[in-house]
This record gives C-alpha cells, structure tokens and sequence, in this order.
C-alpha cells in the first residue's frame, strides 16, 4: 500500500512544527491561545444541529 503523498507532507508539517515546540504540547496550546486573542477574527464553534437531526456532508439535515 502507498502513502498519500498529501498525507506524507501534513505528517512532516507537523513533525516540524512540533519541533519547534521541542514537543511540549503545553507550550503549544499556549502559543495558538495567545495567537488567538491577537487575532482580530474571533473564534467561533459551529452551531450545534438541531435535537435529532444531523448535518450530512451535503449540508443538508437528515433524520436520524
């Protein structure tokens, strides 16, 4: 079986990235925590589905 080669890059991306933070998952968090109360976009969750239904990849509520 191959590797994706997309996949292969996002590994190394973040292989590299987790370097930079010589691993520490803390020091991370704590990196993208402060990039987000700099940045001027807030962050927002999406909105949850409605109770008993469900959003499929159409974007369109099914019944469960």
């Amino acid at each position: 079986m191959s590797i994706d080669p997309i996949v292969e890059e996002l590994d190394r991306l973040r292989a590299e990235q987790m370097e930079s933070y010589h691993f520490d998952f803390e020091a991370f968090y704590r990196d993208l925590k402060e990039q987000e109360k700099l940045s001027p976009q807030p962050v927002q969750a999406p909105p949850e589905s409605p109770v008993g239904e469900r959003v499929s990849s159409a974007g369109r509520y099914t019944r469960r």
